[in-house]
């Protein structure tokens, strides 16, 4: 049975079942690299499409607020491999129905994308449909006529109603986030040939090429008269490339060094920046391809992508559109992933030519990115270049690359790779003047030489060949040939054709004798019989066509999954195919009754496979879903909608699709959830359910919130199989507002947690003798800021789950009333400025409690500083060659972790005295480093919001230490330590003018990382914000500060350790001083 193919059927499928966000690596997941939740991270606020807010600790979701009027809104949570995605239960049918992008509540991936609440205002938008101009309206950014769509900026401060009126509206076909895609970037030219076609007269002269990329710095002496026209379509004031990688590309097309000649020197470039040093903004990224088309470029080049997903996305739509109106080339980097089935998007599309990456002999670069092709099992990339330690020009404002000499720099990636093929596409197009960009990608995929050790799945048809390729009469159309997917099972499977057509464009007739080849999923040979051609002798008339019939028989197969080949002709040329066996693969029927039992109307279901990668929506029509599942295990969480305000909750946290399944969602046996407090007054104001799976090493957990309370609105039932000990978590946890003690407004905050199953109906009444009390007080406080503050409840397996962030009293107090038994809780303040940002985070370990007893919390106290409280996951790490660091720089004198919004902030990784990484974060940032060992150096410094505290009001510190390659999957603690300031202050923050102050010195370091003894302290008092510094006394680990008159005192220390590893922490404004 044939699978639908992806630029065929498969959209118009994949929208009848149901959105399948993602499928790696077929019925069992690839490796991946550590969850995230390995190393911690600072807070983050995203406001989403909806409006609705999520609050962020670390990649952990904290708390979710409601847009205005959204107050009783529900939401589903999922976070699985360090990934948290948060959906509003309204937006959940439009996702199914495939009219909403998933990345638009990937809160991980917004973050990412630098869409967080505090880098960015607005939500971007990408709008598709006949109507989107008018959806938009005003909001509307930019026309994309190569997709029918509009780029749009839609306020955060108002996105509700904006979201409401799209989903709405029927000339909006889909509504995309505006995501970003990255620059692929991870001795050339004679490996590719271009010498032989230089010889023969061809250096790309006449030939326009436009590099899209992050600028190109054309007053470079290797491309001095080379730049055309130049458009900047970001947010960067000027085109100026800033980081070097446009630069760099350009120069591979087109330098004219003698040395670093670039592989069409002749070549003109029309340089497009549609990247800034944070990525490329899709929208950008398309205004840019429409431009370089409306210019008359015969070849554009994108060195960048992103993830490849089933569905055509509309970078794919726009390179088919413009290719085929325009008849422009679009050489597009097939990514820098490495493993198999990760080739990115554009590269992907159809007339692209999709570029992966080799070393200097030929072999894969190991982080060239691998076919199959998401969807259809198509072959990407389509050939390779080089793209290891390729050298060319430096921009005079570069800041990558390894230096070759004052103007030249080294860079890999398949980024390299891309220019080098664009060039000979350039080279190609002066000798063939009319030729079209298909033409032209025919050629170099025709004449490209195959390394015999790949399949065609790594290298398409090979390496490129200008030698070959100038004097090459003889290609294929198509390029390479996608068979499809035999759905399973197989012993059905009937043959399924394809027609290839041998074009000669010479004077001479070809003979040619055809033979197919194959190789199984195992990399080994295919059975015979797998793949053939007929006939396998033609003849090719000059100036004609021949047409053979390429078919494949997967009843020959063995082995699932896909069989990548090769129609090989007697002259060499290689024509890439594939086909695939889909892997054991079932129909899973849903089936969805009301609390009436009648079909439900409003039903929704989540599947999330626990032993592959699937992601998926079912699209559920009058009561009843069906989904195409793998072999494999799932959590499927199904929800169904009574009409009357009623939700029952059915999750099975265990699916085994190994047949066809059914799946009976019955509200009918769900039982209510209900939670009462000790108070008659308490009105319940949130509640929420949620799921922690673990299975190996993979944990999941996903669940439901609900604002307002669960009230008399939500009902549970567990389906299918209990699961064993120790893998399923359930936590129940409710919030009420409580009668207020004079101005001191009162919480409760209960929490349960059950284990194997899922409570089928919950209630509980706790009495007041199982609570603890738990009095906080926060100060001091800002003038004019909002303080709210909400506890997690913390159960021993570390799962948990979000909080209700609730006022503090006028005084900055409050109290909670909290159950004690079998939790932890972990307490979270937020400080937010008259228009409800947020502008500052402060974190609590986690704390326990005993029922009965009165507890005391504070937040805020000064100092605030570096601090490294105590909590599981390490702050600064290295895996592999990768370094992740985070410390929170405004930690309080109460142990909680602090950190603030800011003015200004900046964060360096320096090895060996070189530059390697920046963030624009205070005490934050992940950078990649090079291999081995190496002496590092982080420094960061930022400035506070203004206005939003008067103390610490700029942090800076710096640390030194020695760090090597971690091997293996666990990160390791980098050796780091902290000296955090501890005097005794006043209610205020301040101590008295003119008296020694005794500062004691807190000396924190990593858990689990090398011990070295602490030397020497040094400390310096300043009074007048930093400008001039004083030595002071250090008795042991207390300095010994004399207080000026008044003002404030900033405090400064330095010091090491027995193994070398330094530090310098400087607060300025640490404390008031009081006449």
């Amino acid at each position: 049975m044939l699978t639908p193919g992806r630029r065929g059927a498969w959209v118009a499928a994949a929208s009848a079942v149901g959105l399948v966000v993602s499928v790696a690596g077929g019925a069992t997941a690839e490796p991946r690299s550590p969850d995230d939740r390995t190393t911690a991270g600072p807070p983050r606020t995203v406001t989403l499409i909806t409006g609705d807010r999520v609050h962020l600790d670390g990649d952990r979701l904290g708390s979710v607020t409601g847009a205005p009027g959204r107050d009783r809104g529900a939401f589903q949570t999922f976070r699985r491999d360090g990934r948290l995605h948060v959906v509003p239960r309204d937006a959940v049918r439009p996702l199914a129905e495939g009219r909403l992008d998933l990345r638009l509540f990937d809160v991980t991936g917004l973050v990412e994308a630098g869409y967080d609440d505090a880098r960015r205002d607005s939500v971007p938008l990408i709008v598709t449909g006949t109507g989107a101009r008018a959806a938009a309206g005003a909001l509307a950014t930019r026309d994309l006529p190569a997709v029918d769509a509009v780029a749009a900026r839609v306020p955060k401060t108002g996105a509700s109603g904006v979201f409401d009126t799209l989903v709405a509206d029927p000339g909006v076909a889909k509504v995309w986030l505006d995501g970003v895609r990255r620059t692929s970037l991870d001795r050339s030219t004679a490996q590719i040939g271009a010498p032989a076609a230089w010889s023969a007269g061809y250096t790309g002269e006449g030939v326009e090429v436009a590099v899209l990329d992050g600028g190109v710095d054309g007053e470079h002496p290797d491309l001095a008269g080379r730049e055309v026209a130049e458009r900047n379509f970001t947010e960067d004031p000027d085109a100026s490339d800033l980081d070097g990688h446009g630069t760099h590309v350009a120069a591979t097309i087109a330098s004219g060094h003698p040395r670093y000649r670039g592989v069409a020197p002749g070549a003109r470039i029309l340089d497009g920046k549609v990247c800034v040093q944070g990525g490329c903004a899709e929208s950008w990224i398309l205004a840019g391809m429409q431009w370089a088309a409306d210019q008359g470029a015969d070849i554009v080049n994108l060195s960048l992508g992103g993830s490849d997903q089933p569905e055509v996305d509309p970078l794919e739509a726009a390179v088919d559109r413009l290719s085929a109106e325009t008849g422009v080339l679009f050489v597009v980097a097939a990514g820098n992933s490495g493993r198999p089935g990760t080739v990115n998007s554009p590269s992907t599309a159809d007339a692209a030519l999709s570029v992966g990456a080799v070393e200097r002999d030929d072999r894969i670069a190991p982080f060239s990115s691998r076919g199959p092709r998401a969807g259809d099992g198509g072959v990407k990339p389509d050939v390779t270049a080089p793209g290891v330690g390729i050298a060319a020009a430096k921009a005079s404002k570069g800041t990558i690359g390894e230096p070759v000499d004052p103007t030249h720099v080294a860079l890999s990636g398949t980024s390299m790779a891309t220019p080098h093929v664009a060039g000979a596409a350039a080279l190609l197009a002066q000798q063939h003047p009319d030729w079209t960009g298909a033409q032209l990608k025919a050629a170099l995929v025709a004449s490209a030489r195959p390394n015999p050790d790949l399949t065609a799945l790594d290298q398409g048809a090979g390496r490129v060949d200008l030698a070959r390729a100038v004097t090459t009469t003889l290609t294929t159309d198509p390029v390479s040939v996608a068979l499809g997917t035999q759905a399973w099972p197989h012993d059905d499977d009937l043959p399924v054709t394809g027609k290839l057509t041998y074009r000669n464009t010479g004077a001479q007739a070809q003979a040619l004798e055809l033979s197919a080849q194959a190789q199984g999923p195992d990399g080994r040979p295919a059975p015979a019989g797998l793949l053939t051609v007929a006939p396998s002798r033609i003849t090719v008339p000059a100036g004609g066509t021949a047409e053979v019939t390429v078919t494949g028989d997967t009843r020959a197969g063995t082995l699932d999954g896909v069989y990548p080949g090769a129609v090989v002709a007697s002259n060499g040329l290689r024509t890439p195919v594939s086909i695939g066996r889909e892997v054991e693969s079932y129909d899973t029927s849903f089936k969805y009754t009301d609390f009436g039992g009648r079909p439900a109307q409003r039903a929704s279901t989540l599947v999330i496979g626990l032993s592959n990668d699937v992601i998926a929506f079912p699209r559920i029509t009058g009561g009843a879903a069906t989904q195409r599942l793998p072999k494999g295990d799932y959590l499927v969480l199904n929800s169904v909608d009574g009409g009357d305000g009623r939700t029952a909750l059915l999750p099975q946290p265990l699916l085994r699709v190994d047949a066809a399944t059914v799946v009976d969602a019955d509200a009918r046996a769900a039982k209510p959830v209900r939670v009462t407090f000790p108070d008659p007054d308490a009105v319940e104001t949130s509640g929420d359910i949620t799921l922690s799976l673990t299975r190996g090493d993979r944990r999941i957990s996903a669940g439901n919130v609900f604002l307002g309370g669960f009230g008399d609105r939500v009902a549970t039932a567990h389906l299918g199989p209990a699961l064993p000990a120790g893998e399923l978590s359930t936590l129940v946890h409710a919030h009420a507002t409580g009668a207020p003690i004079g101005r001191t407004p009162v919480n409760y905050r209960v929490a349960w947690v059950g284990h194997r199953e899922v409570p089928t109906g919950f209630t509980r009444a706790p009495g007041r003798d199982e609570l603890a009390e738990v009095r906080t007080s926060i100060g001091p406080r800002a003038a004019g800021r909002t303080y709210r503050y909400g506890g997690l409840p913390i159960p021993p397996d570390g799962g948990g789950s979000s909080t209700l962030l609730t006022p503090v009293g006028p005084d900055g107090d409050a109290v909670d009333r909290v159950l004690a038994e079998g939790l932890a809780w972990s307490w979270v303040v937020l400080v937010f400025d008259a228009e409800g940002r947020p502008e500052g985070m402060l974190r609590s370990p986690d704390r326990t409690y005993r029922a009965g007893r009165e507890h005391l919390q504070r937040f805020g106290r000064p100092v605030l500083g570096p601090s490294l409280p105590r909590q599981e996951q390490p702050y600064v790490t290295r895996l592999g060659d990768e370094i992740g660091f985070y410390v929170p720089l405004w930690g309080d004198a109460d142990g909680n972790r602090g950190d603030s919004g800011t003015e200004t902030a900046r964060t360096t990784l320096h090895r060996d005295g070189v530059q390697v990484g920046e963030t624009p974060y205070a005490g934050s940032g992940r950078f990649e480093v090079p291999a081995g060992p190496g002496d590092f150096a982080v420094a960061t410094e930022a400035v506070r919001l203004a206005g939003s505290s008067e103390f610490s009001t700029r942090v800076a510190a710096r640390w030194t230490f020695r760090s090597d390659t971690v091997p293996g999957a666990e990160p390791a603690p980098v050796a780091l330590t902290v000296v955090r300031f501890a005097p005794e202050l006043d209610a205020a923050g301040s101590a008295p003018a003119g008296r020694v102050l005794r500062v004691p010195l807190d000396v924190q370091r990593q858990r689990g990382a090398p011990d070295g003894e602490v030397r020497e302290l040094r400390v310096e008092a300043s009074f007048d914000d930093g400008r001039t510094w004083s030595k002071v006394p250090v008795a042991g680990r207390t300095a010994l500060v004399r207080n000026a008159a008044g003002g404030f005192a900033s405090l400064r220390v330095t010091g090491s350790d027995s193994r070398g590893n330094t530090f310098e922490h400087t607060v300025v404004r640490a404390y008031k001083i009081r006449g």
